[in-house]
């Protein structure tokens, strides 16, 4: 849907659109249900969250996304459980085990097979601007994972989080506006706008949905489930944009699954309730 509505519009337009839309969502939940008490430590964090991911990685996203095409975005993306584990063992001391770490580097072989000639080598600029969006959402990730440590609310984080996010963007519209004379672009559609609205709604639902898991699952696990984004971006692709699929790409979906269902099976294994050295077990039911 981003693609879709970068055909129109600018990116920042988009972004905007897509954050408010979201954050605005957010906060009517929040306000029907209740926020969460918040202290000035954890909200500078969740600000800080907030500004890597959704504001820097969408907005490298979206520039990425005027430039590849989106199965390959999607495939990229599939690289952020490996940005995950690597900054959750950097940050959180989270050490994924043997099988974990073989789970990512098969992951990686899938990704590479997914973008065929144009994989993790010999990648155009444009592609490394979309791996930058997709590190900066990794490391968010491992930060909010942190948050949600002090018993935070999902929703309390989700909504400061797509906030600061929306606000972050707004000084940049209104650049744009001035530079521009406008925010629209000059093929601008009512669709277009009504697609980056829906966006925002469905950005909102899918940071909710990560923030109130991310507390019971180990940060390292949630990271491996990222794996499946490129099977899901690249048909929702083809479905949607009418992009085509190559043998490549769908061994290469099948390779992701198959090291997502290995990094499960040590997950299993090891739900026990306890952290073992060079394994993090699964959070207590």
């Amino acid at each position: 849907m981003y693609k879709y509505a970068l055909s129109g519009l600018p990116v920042l337009t988009v972004l905007a659109v897509m954050l408010v839309t979201a954050a605005a969502t957010l906060w009517a939940v929040a306000v029907v249900k209740g926020l969460g008490r918040v202290t000035g430590s954890q909200l500078r964090r969740i600000a800080v969250a907030g500004l890597l991911d959704p504001a820097i990685s969408y907005a490298v996203l979206g520039i990425g996304l005027t430039h590849v095409a989106a199965t390959i975005s999607a495939m990229l993306d599939g690289t952020e459980a490996c940005f995950v584990v690597a900054f959750a063992a950097l940050v959180a001391r989270c050490w994924p085990g043997g099988r974990a770490v073989t789970g990512v580097l098969l992951s990686a072989a899938g990704i590479a097979i997914l973008g065929a000639t144009r994989s993790l080598v010999g990648l155009s600029p444009w592609d490394l601007l979309v791996l930058a969006g997709v590190a900066a959402a990794a490391l968010c990730n491992v930060l909010t994972d942190r948050v949600l440590d002090d018993d935070l609310e999902p929703l309390t984080v989700t909504a400061y989080q797509m906030g600061f996010a929306a606000l972050c963007t707004l000084p940049l519209l209104g650049w744009q506006w001035r530079v521009n004379g406008t925010i629209a672009g000059p093929a601008a559609h009512p669709a277009d706008w009504a697609v980056a609205a829906a966006a925002g709604a469905a950005l909102a639902a899918a940071f909710l949905l990560y923030n109130h898991a991310i507390a019971r699952v180990p940060v390292t696990t949630a990271g491996m489930i990222l794996n499946t984004i490129p099977v899901f971006g690249v048909l929702a692709a083809i479905c949607l944009l009418g992009e085509r699929v190559t043998w490549e790409q769908i061994a290469g979906s099948a390779v992701i699954l198959i090291a997502f269902f290995l990094f499960k099976e040590e997950e299993e294994e090891n739900r026990d309730g306890k952290v073992h050295p060079l394994v993090l077990a699964t959070a207590p039911e």
